[in-house]
Formats: structure tokens, sequence, C-alpha cells
């Protein structure tokens, strides 16, 4: 699948003529449609929800991982996880999907860190933010010994979260992967935000305030597209 780990691994982030082709037809076209129903009347869910209720796992590898966040200097970005993770998880008890919340929390803390860190930013071999930060989220699992296949779950849902639409019926997705695409999704566009109760949002919204956040992303964005042109000029 264009976008996810093992794809970042053969191309590097970098899309071929053939690729762009097939991600607009596969993701931007459902993505676009997704956006549209943001706009449409949705009904909340009737699962109670408040923030007290998801606690935070308490490991060395999530201590470290809100350190690494709290250091990226970038209150947006910092608040933009945060978000993501409590829309993620929210989202997930309105779906009843189970979840692991520790990986979950990783990749909602990490996943966009390459936009902000330049030492993260500055991996050789990557042409996408995204795939610098699923490595860096890979270090630091394997520095706490994290299980393997949990570590490569989340470096496939840190991969894969900027793909716009996937499929929830795809059954080798697993829900990791898809609840970081929804939640970004969520916070960016506002897709799925409907169905959570307005006391959760405007709870979650008070303790992590979006301030400017849409547009420090459009400068992040633009800036990373720019050094990426830059490269391939060079």
């Amino acid at each position: 699948m264009i976008g996810s780990r093992e794809w970042m691994n053969n191309r590097h982030g970098q899309l071929s003529i053939k690729e762009k082709i097939k991600l607009i037809n596969q993701v931007l076209m459902p993505a676009s449609f997704a956006f549209s129903k943001t706009f449409l009347q949705q009904t909340p869910s009737q699962t109670p929800l408040e923030l007290s209720e998801f606690q935070i796992p308490d490991t060395a590898l999530v201590k470290e991982a809100i350190l690494e966040l709290d250091n990226c200097g970038s209150f947006s970005i910092i608040n933009h996880s945060w978000r993501s993770y409590f829309w993620a998880i929210a989202i997930a008890k309105c779906k009843t999907w189970h979840i692991d919340h520790e990986s979950v929390l990783i990749a909602s803390l990490i996943h966009d860190l390459a936009l902000v860190d330049e030492k993260i930013q500055n991996h050789a071999q990557c042409k996408c933010f995204t795939y610098a930060s699923a490595l860096h989220a890979e270090a630091l699992c394997q520095k706490h010994d994290y299980p393997q296949d949990k570590t490569e779950n989340i470096s496939n849902a840190i991969c894969l979260h900027m793909n716009g639409y996937l499929d929830e019926h795809d059954t080798s997705l697993s829900k990791e992967v898809l609840i970081l695409q929804k939640a970004t999704a969520c916070d960016v566009i506002g897709t799925d935000l409907g169905i959570l109760q307005t006391s959760y949002r405007d709870e979650v919204l008070a303790q992590y305030p979006r301030a400017q956040f849409n547009d420090v992303m459009r400068t992040l964005i633009k800036r990373e597209a720019n050094e990426i042109q830059s490269h391939v000029q060079h």
C-alpha cells in the first residue's frame, strides 16, 4: 500500500508518476468524499465520554515519548499530538474497537515530530517527514525493548496517517493504524468530530487548545515540500 512502512522502506517517501495517479484514484477521491461529509449533520454517539476516564500508560517508553514531544519547541504540534490521541481513543470507544492504548499514544506523540525536530528531519534516506517520524518511533521503541510486532504497528500507523483515507474494512490494516489516521484527520479537517459528544470535545479543546494550529501546519508542510524539492534539484 502506498504510504505504508514497507512502501516507505522501498521508496523513501518518493512517489513515482504511476503511484501519484494511484494515490489520486484510491486515496484522494475517497478523502474528498470524507471531507464533504464534515459539513453534513452528524449525530453524536450516545457513548459517554470524559477526559478523566482515559489514563495515560505509566511506562518508561511513554515518559520518554512525552519528553521528546515536550522538547520539540512547537506548542501547536504538542497540542495537536495530544488532541489526536484523545480523539483516537474516543472514536475507538464509540466504534467499540479494541485498541492498544499505549501503541496509539506513542504513535500520536511521535507522528509529526520530524516536522519540527531538525535531528529527525535530517535523516539522510527520508523524502517524507512521516517516514522520518516512523523511523524515530522505531528507534525509541527498540531502546525500551518494546515488542517487535507492536513497534512495526506503530511505525506503519505513522507512515499511513497522511494517506487521507483508509478503508476501515480492510483486514490487512490494524485498528491502531486506522484510528491514528481517523484521529489526525479529525483534528485537521474535522472528520468524525461530530460523533463525539460536545462536552467531551469542549473538554479536550480546553485542555489542548488549537490556537493557530492550521496556519502553523500549513507553514510546516510548505517548508517540508520546499526542502524535498531542494534535495531533488541537488
